[in-house]
């Protein structure tokens, strides 16, 4: 059982678990959710929101998103009394940063030579360095980005799109000074030579390194059309991209290319500051892939209702200009829009140093490891073995993996041995509205609904053949974190249980099926 506690000047989550009483933050430090309307089960409690993971006994983050673990307090019985015993200022951050080590031989390094090399500054590669850090490790670690900041949360370019750059870091400056994480920003890596060990920097810049991370993540596709290069087109890949879509759209009309997540967020984030929103896309439904038909529908009537206006099973031929600007977007249908901003949002290609070979970097195993001694790769660019479909290969490219995957990796160069085990987690945010999911849905070929699509409060439970492998809802929490607790304990939840689950979860507040009573 959880219970929030307020102990004057904060709260605490007082926890009870097979007879024993633990005391954490209250608050998630990803996004601040309430954890006592999370999902507790042996030894963790799990966010309600996005699914990051916290040890109960000792606060430390265990899945991500997120970079902080909880503040742990002490707690006494006494005659059937429990005291919480916590600082004032662990209770008013609800945060807590692990230990970390710094780097005692820095003075000692040439400036072109590194232990470790991260190359790209987002989740991956943060977490790498931080859980280096973490783990004691006291050589020289040096992470360079294309990127003109310091590492920030990607995911608000779409979902809060008027966030300034110091805004969504997720680290002060501060904090790589005082841990001697070194970031080099502007800095693109043309080619690495994995024999000797040697990145090649775009402006000739040469180092050598001991370990690599490769996180380079993806870049946005442009459009193959005429006028795709004047100005006021967009690919949303930085905060300033982001801000200035913002401005220019405001009071007038603006054409969304693509029903991806983020042409979907962007669209939702525009519809009330914009004159009109057009979305053109190539399927029929949004979101049909990944969430079906039926939920992709309702998603699209929601928009619908917010003024977005949906051309469907089309695509750009042409974008037209006056004075050099944007004036409309041409469809191949013959519709011609009017269009002072255009957002592209039609997917994502690999972005990836030169190893002598072209594509998709590919782990060989579940330890981060490519098959080149010493190189590991993480993020939106990576295929690995996913324990929750059969260790078949697959691409997650979301936030909370990336994150995992940077831990994964640092803790193998560290020769630990740890293999990956999370189920994948994302969520996407509209018109105040989320959408919560995990599992890997991948090839699915049935959805079963429960709730009301049409009040969008439901949960889709996505199946391959009898078995669950993917669950989705919208006002439905905390079902999307309970399920995922049912599959990272690699239980099975079976079609013909869909019924069960739900009943179980919100009628009768039972949640023995978590422990594997009937799974």
């Amino acid at each position: 059982r959880m219970r929030e506690v307020d102990l004057g000047c904060g709260k605490a989550l007082l926890i009870k678990e097979s007879g024993e009483f633990h005391a954490v933050g209250h608050k998630c430090p990803h996004y601040g959710a309430p954890l006592v309307k999370g999902v507790l089960s042996k030894g963790r409690v799990r966010c309600p929101w996005h699914g990051a993971c916290f040890n109960i006994g000792t606060g430390d983050i265990e899945d991500f998103p997120g970079l902080d673990s909880l503040p742990r307090f002490q707690v006494k019985v006494e005659k059937e009394k429990v005291y919480i015993r916590a600082s004032k200022q662990a209770l008013q951050t609800q945060r807590r940063t692990k230990m970390m080590a710094k780097c005692i031989s820095l003075s000692n390094y040439n400036l072109s030579s590194t232990n470790v090399l991260i190359i790209g500054a987002g989740a991956a590669g943060l977490v790498c360095a931080e859980t280096l850090r973490q783990e004691g490790f006291s050589d020289r670690i040096v992470m360079c980005t294309m990127d003109r900041h310091l590492p920030y949360d990607r995911p608000k370019l779409s979902k809060s799109m008027d966030s300034h750059p110091e805004q969504i870091a997720l680290r002060p400056k501060e904090f790589f000074c005082t841990y001697d994480i070194e970031v080099l920003t502007e800095m693109q890596v043309a080619a690495v030579d994995v024999k000797t060990k040697l990145a090649v920097f775009k402006d000739g810049f040469k180092m050598e390194f001991n370990k690599l991370l490769i996180a380079t993540g993806n870049t946005p596709k442009t459009l193959s059309c005429k006028g795709k290069e004047m100005e006021n087109v967009f690919n949303i890949r930085t905060p300033e991209d982001a801000n200035r879509v913002v401005k220019l759209a405001t009071s007038k009309n603006v054409v969304i290319v693509g029903a991806s997540f983020l042409g979907m967020e962007v669209a939702a984030y525009l519809a009330e500051r914009a004159h009109s929103v057009s979305l053109v896309e190539l399927e029929h439904v949004p979101f049909k892939k990944f969430f079906g038909e039926r939920v992709g529908r309702a998603v699209m009537k929601m928009f619908e209702n917010n003024r977005v206006k949906f051309y469907m099973q089309t695509e750009v031929s042409e974008l037209r200009e006056q004075e050099g600007k944007l004036k409309e977007v041409v469809l191949k249908s013959g519709k011609v829009l009017r269009a002072d901003v255009c957002v592209v949002g039609v997917g994502k290609s690999c972005v990836g140093a030169k190893l002598g070979r072209e594509g998709r970097e590919e782990v060989g195993g579940d330890m981060m490891q490519t098959n080149i001694p010493g190189v590991f790769a993480a993020g939106d660019a990576v295929t690995f073995p996913l324990a929750l479909r059969n260790n078949k290969k697959v691409n997650v490219p979301h936030w909370q993996m990336a994150h995992m995957h940077g831990r994964i990796a640092a803790l193998n160069m560290l020769a630990h041995g740890t293999e990956i085990s999370t189920v994948p987690y994302l969520w996407t945010a509209m018109f105040g509205k989320s959408i919560r999911y995990a599992g890997h849905g991948e090839g699915f070929d049935d959805v079963v609904i429960q709730g009301d699509l049409d009040e969008l409060k439901f949960v889709a439970f996505y199946t391959k053949s009898d078995e669950v492998v993917a669950v989705a809802s919208m006002n439905y929490d905390p079902i999307v974190s309970k399920v995922a607790e049912v599959l990272a304990a690699g239980r099975t939840i079976r079609k013909r249980d869909v019924d069960v689950v739900v009943f179980l979860s919100f009628r009768t507040g039972d949640m023995s099926w978590l422990t594997g009573k009937g799974f």
